[in-house]
């Protein structure tokens, strides 16, 4: 027996798809059944995300809505805090699930099995990263449905607002994925890389104002300048103003957010995707594809 007889034997029948599209979507089917196969763990999840809405949903008895009016955003705290918590947790859950999906190839040596396969790795790689946005996207729905339906909280639902803030969250995601593009690159080669990840969330959580009010920060020079060096300030500052304010896309200062977030955009994701291409090729080239 040949060699080319011996390969007709394990020759598979199934089709080979080429389109980026289907494999993408493989990708993140492959990705949505192994959360689902975790029922418990899902439930436990969700139900974590929404107590702690109702948390925040009792610390705002103890804000004065006075001074928080003065900072002008309405007197509700709830609603204050609801886009922040929101927002934040999701932008959280979207730029480490990439880092963290590496990882986990990474330990269970399966990198290396997809690196040798006809799968493009950048399709993989977005794969990953959709699968972050769309599981994330139940917990944002069901964050704001416990806020809104559940503790009152009084949003702006205009069709003007929500599609300014649709606008401000798509390029919330765009503008802030290259930390997560960067984190991944970095995890690859040195195969740690959470400390980064964590220390520039919780700046970016700390400094966009998640929890109070930016102006607040005007008694402190050093740290406001720090916090407009942050894509999600802007993004946050927007949202708040489309869904307390319920400003319109048209709105002077939506319209100066959308504009930077855009300059970011531009700035962050290239340089994202350098580090991540970066990343990948140096551990095929170096053969650490499966060691950690």
């Amino acid at each position: 027996m040949n060699s080319s007889e011996i390969l007709q034997m394990f020759k598979g029948e199934e089709l080979r798809y080429k389109s980026n599209l289907r494999q993408l979507m493989a990708v993140v089917w492959a990705q949505l059944k192994m959360m689902l196969a975790y029922k418990s763990w899902l439930i436990m999840d969700l139900l974590s995300t929404f107590a702690s809405v109702v948390m925040y949903y009792f610390v705002g008895l103890q804000v004065d809505p006075a001074k928080l009016s003065q900072s002008g955003w309405g007197t509700s705290y709830l609603a204050f805090s609801l886009v922040g918590i929101a927002t934040s947790n999701y932008l959280w859950a979207c730029i480490t699930r990439l880092s963290h999906s590496i990882q986990h190839e990474i330990r269970g040596g399966t990198l290396e099995t997809i690196a040798v396969t006809p799968v493009n790795m950048l399709v993989f790689f977005i794969g990953l990263t959709v699968r972050g946005y769309l599981v994330s996207l139940i917990y944002l729905i069901g964050v704001f449905l416990v806020g809104i339906y559940g503790l009152g909280a009084n949003l702006s639902l205009s069709p003007q607002s929500l599609s300014a803030f649709l606008v401000l969250f798509i390029l919330m995601l765009v503008s802030n994925q290259a930390i997560g593009l960067i984190a991944t690159g970095v995890i690859m080669v040195y195969k740690k890389g959470d400390p980064l990840v964590f220390i520039l969330a919780a700046l970016n959580e700390f400094l966009a104002g998640v929890l109070y009010p930016l102006e607040m920060l005007e008694r402190f020079p050093v740290i406001k300048a720090l916090s407009m060096l942050f894509p999600y300030t802007y993004a946050l500052d927007g949202m708040r103003r489309t869904l307390i304010l319920g400003a319109s896309i048209f709105d002077i200062n939506v319209l100066a957010d959308i504009a930077i977030l855009i300059v970011f955009s531009m700035i962050l994701v290239p340089t994202g995707l350098k580090v991540l291409g970066w990343g990948y090729r140096r551990i095929r080239r170096e053969g650490t594809t499966s060691s950690y």
